[in-house]
């Protein structure tokens, strides 16, 4: 679900030096408004639109961090919604992008120390570095580059303690230090220490009276309240928001996914496949922003919802077509779903008894390059049966 979470990681952060507090100076209303019509139109999924309110702002106030923050933002929720990150090459200029934006805040900030919405989006710029790198697994960086987004966050509370939009920031390192597992924990547990319920406090405030960041949080909560496994796990609310999100944005397919995740995880396996059925008939349909790049994503959902109930052949059935997808365009960038469909074929024919058979898919999985993740989950697989008490596991891949 965290794949839905494309501005909950652009959290505008800050740092914050000096022994005597600045004069505070605020966020020009021109910029204020330009940079909230182009976070908008990110979440409508028009990202013309955004890059056209972004580049505006970008020619009215070509210093300041916000617009070039914007323009990195709009790469992102292309990467993010678009393509649904299985793109190198945008992954590489939405990093290039990162960077200068860094490179401009930090010059802006050193003069002009009392700017505490630049500081915000300072930090929100590592948040974006940070998001990247856990893309790529880059997991030491990503710490590194989230450090510094959550000791500007609180910089910037340290000039504007009202700057609800911080809470986004400091929530999400409280949340996640405070459940991550591996070298992130152990990191966090070295520096810094994290309170996931703290956490949660602080999202449910941004989501109640931040300005740029209130959808973000929202976002967030529904993917903390419908993570497998989590003592916080609440999916009949996620459910509640998820389906308030639909009402708002009915043509966002990214928020359609998002209701038909929590039902998922709130064991409504029908009520989920009938979206995902939906869903699908917009994709083959060709409805606007329902591209056929989430093919994958969409057959592989329904297949689980099947696999859920153990109703294999189906699974099986919507596994392979959404595998199937890799074979249309061989020197199209591989899907990520459409790969994690070949490990959940591997796991029908383990439930199956067909060991030979699910090694296979197991090992063909393994020959994609693995930009995602995936290959603890397949070494677990290939050393061991997938077993019918592992479901129903989680609706995206890991």
């Amino acid at each position: 679900m965290r794949k839905i979470l494309l501005p909950a990681l652009l959290t505008f952060c800050a740092a914050f030096a000096g022994a005597a507090a600045p004069k505070y100076e605020p966020l020009p209303d021109e910029l204020r408004v330009l940079s909230k019509k182009g976070i908008d139109a990110i979440y409508a999924v028009d990202i013309p639109e955004a890059v056209k309110d972004f580049s505006e702002a970008l020619a009215k106030f070509p210093d300041h961090p916000y617009p070039r923050f914007g323009m990195a933002m709009t790469k992102w929720a292309t990467l993010e919604y678009l393509e649904d990150e299985s793109d190198p090459k945008l992954e590489k200029e939405y990093g290039e992008m990162t960077d200068e934006a860094i490179r401009v805040g930090l010059a802006w900030v050193k003069k002009h120390p009392g700017d505490a919405n630049a500081y915000l989006c300072l930090g929100g710029m590592y948040g974006l570095r940070a998001r990247l790198a856990v893309l790529q697994h880059r997991w030491i960086k990503a710490y590194f580059d989230g450090k510094k987004a959550i000791s500007n966050t609180k910089a910037a509370l340290k000039l504007d303690p009202e700057l609800y939009d911080a809470y986004l920031g400091l929530g999400m390192y409280e949340y996640y230090a405070g459940t991550l597992s591996g070298v992130v924990k152990v990191l966090a547990k070295l520096f810094l220490r994290g309170d996931a319920a703290e956490g949660i406090r602080l999202l449910t405030v941004c989501k109640d009276k931040g300005y740029f960041n209130a959808l973000a949080a929202k976002l967030l909560l529904i993917e903390i309240y419908t993570t497998t496994g989590s003592p916080f796990k609440n999916p009949g609310l996620a459910v509640k928001w998820a389906k308030e999100l639909r009402a708002d944005y009915p043509n966002h397919p990214q928020m359609h996914f998002v209701e038909i995740v929590a039902l998922f995880e709130n064991k409504e396996y029908e009520e989920s496949r009938r979206e995902a059925l939906e869903y699908l008939k917009d994709v083959e349909e060709g409805k606007p922003a329902y591209r056929r790049r989430y093919l994958p994503r969409i057959l592989t959902a329904i297949g689980t919802t099947y696999l859920v109930e153990n109703k294999y052949d189906e699974a099986a059935d919507y596994f392979a077509r959404a595998a199937a997808t890799l074979k249309e365009d061989p020197k199209a960038h591989p899907a990520r779903w459409a790969v994690w469909a070949i490990v959940r074929l591997g796991n029908v024919y383990d439930l199956k008894g067909l060991r030979d058979k699910a090694l296979e898919y197991y090992n063909e999985a393994r020959g994609y390059k693995d930009e995602w993740g995936f290959s603890e989950s397949i070494a677990g697989y290939l050393k061991r049966p997938f077993a019918a008490a592992e479901l129903p596991g989680q609706l995206p891949p890991p």
